[in-house]
């Protein structure tokens, strides 16, 4: 009788690099977040003014009632009547696309971010050790360089934008950009790209600078076959690139005059910005726009293997001490000149004090509003720089010995930063699903309503009252008149700006909720004001016909 074929046996030592590397991620997030974040049920910690929160609001509302696939996934029960683009809530639209058919059995009003937070520490690693294994000597070096590239402040500190914590992107971009045999992958670059414009419009920016690099050192190498693909994939680049910067094909959105505000200041890769982020280097007394926009710090660690690089460098003075994978990274330069030009705009910040301001036209900044959050566009520069000093000392006799160092400074470095962000993350171990509006008679009220107005419709009004108040109208599937968007149309401006005043002459809906988000009550409209949770409300005096998507 013949003999059952043997399968092949695997070696338990083959899973080790992926077991470390998952032990690596898993590790840290457990220093940056409490786990209690990857509840879904867990909302309460979102609920307090946040960007984050806006993502999670945005996501419920398109899942509840949202119609269209990318780049026009809009829903109508934010910004009522016009309706809300989800990309412009800073959600993720990939999540929409991927989720609606399974709208009708997911829990309404759930939350993703933390468990989206963890997806992008495990994605960040392992991007990050495709980046460095081929080039370290060994797999302990390699380990201590993706640990070292994954505890990076400008990552570290987005945990307010769930969206643009995806950073693992730059790292996929430049993966690709390294290799010779992928630069002329053009369906890999039109994945990554594709995929980036499906999470966030700046990442795509970002993506598109490091693709179009790869594009112009194709050209000025010999045209070819390649050459043809990768310039028909331009074309498609531009347009995705438009579309995600506008939120959605075909609309203008009104210019806030905001760039410039939030630059990357010129001593940023050294200045924490923070004055409690930092255990070992001194800080700038920043304001939180440019500090938190701007942060482009690298951490005492990284910046100490940064010096011990060019110290290197200039001692050998020789190019077999720089890798090549650190000279391909050579043709980047000319897109990172312009995005560093971009994120430190017209205005130059040393120690957190201008140096110099250059006069810029009206119309440069309001062609420019679009990357009005200027100092985050320079994260490319500063993961390549850190990357490049990580491939130059990883293959040192003893590398890895200077790398679990660096690491080790790194971490006494960034304790206040990850232990204050920890800190506030915990707020998700707390049961408050409504912490600032916790009274029960919300519910009935906001169901009773055809829609919710909220006065006056600004922002800063109130903001963890009208992100509670929103959660409950779209669990109710009650549209809002105002939320909180990247950028709005000149017709809802208009519509928001002839509804306030209407309301401020005591004009109203007999059959919406009115929520005066510490705002001044018309005198015509004194008697009819209800005060919960010490917010005042004016309850509909007529009956809602039912709500669209019950």
């Amino acid at each position: 009788m013949a003999s059952a074929t043997t399968m092949p046996r695997v070696s338990p030592a083959t899973f080790l690099p992926a077991i470390a590397l998952t032990a690596l991620a898993v590790g840290i997030f457990a220093l940056w977040m409490h786990p209690a974040v990857l509840d879904p049920s867990n909302v309460g910690w979102l609920m307090v003014g946040s960007d984050r929160g806006q993502a999670m609001i945005g996501l419920a509302a398109y899942l509840r009632e949202g119609s269209g696939a990318w780049p026009v996934t809009l829903t109508p029960l934010l910004g009522a009547p016009d309706g809300t683009a989800l990309l412009l809530t800073d959600s993720i639209p990939l999540l929409g696309i991927l989720l609606k058919p399974f709208a009708a059995i997911l829990p309404d009003g759930w939350q993703y971010v933390g468990l989206w937070y963890l997806a992008c520490l495990l994605l960040h690693v392992f991007f990050a050790w495709k980046l460095i294994r081929p080039h370290a000597p060994d797999a302990l070096g390699a380990w201590l360089g993706t640990a070292l590239l994954t505890l990076f402040p400008p990552l570290l500190n987005r945990w307010v934008h769930a969206s643009l914590a995806s950073q693992w992107l730059i790292l996929w971009g430049l993966w690709l950009f390294i290799e010779s045999d992928r630069e002329r992958r053009p369906l890999a670059w039109a994945a990554l790209l594709v995929l980036t414009a499906l999470i966030h419009n700046y990442l795509l920016l970002m993506i598109g600078a490091i693709w179009a690099s790869a594009v112009l050192r194709d050209i000025i190498r010999g045209p070819g076959r390649a050459q043809t693909l990768m310039i028909a994939l331009a074309t498609g680049a531009i347009v995705l690139a438009a579309a995600a910067t506008h939120g959605v094909f075909g609309n203008h959105y009104a210019s806030t005059g905001d760039y410039g505000a939030f630059p990357m200041a010129l001593d940023a890769w050294w200045n924490p910005a923070h004055p409690t982020y930092s255990a070992l280097i001194p800080a700038s007394s920043e304001n939180d726009g440019r500090g938190f926009e701007g942060l482009q710090y690298l951490g005492a660690g990284l910046l100490t293997l940064v010096l011990a690089a060019a110290a290197l460098l200039a001692i050998r003075r020789d190019r077999t001490a720089i890798p090549d994978a650190v000279i391909r990274l050579r043709w980047l330069l000319p897109a990172f000149l312009v995005l560093i030009l971009l994120a430190i705009g017209p205005q130059g910040l040393w120690r957190g004090v201008p140096l110099f301001t250059l006069p810029v036209p009206t119309v440069v900044i309001d062609t420019l509003d679009p990357v009005r959050a200027a100092g985050r566009l320079a994260w490319p520069v500063t993961y390549a720089l850190a990357l490049s000093a990580i491939l130059i000392v990883v293959r040192w006799r003893h590398g890895s010995l200077i790398l679990a160092a660096a690491l080790a400074i790194q971490l006494i470095d960034l304790a206040p930063m990850i232990g204050a962000i920890r800190h506030r993350s915990a707020e998700a171990d707390q049961p408050a699903h409504y912490p600032r509006t916790p009274d029960p008679r919300w519910e009935a009220l906001v169901a009773s309503a055809a829609r919710i107005d909220f006065q006056p419709p600004r922002v800063r009004a109130d903001l963890p009252v009208m992100h509670e108040v929103t959660l409950r109208a779209i669990l109710a599937c009650r549209p809002v008149n105002f939320t909180y968007t990247a950028r709005q149309t000149p017709a809802a401006v208009a519509r928001l700006t002839s509804e306030r005043a209407g309301y401020r002459k005591g004009m109203i809906d007999p059959t919406r909720l009115y929520v005066l988000l510490r705002d001044s009550v018309p005198p015509a409209l004194a008697d009819r004001i209800k005060v919960i949770d010490g917010v005042a409300v004016i309850p509909p005096s007529a009956r809602a016909k039912p709500a669209s998507c019950e």
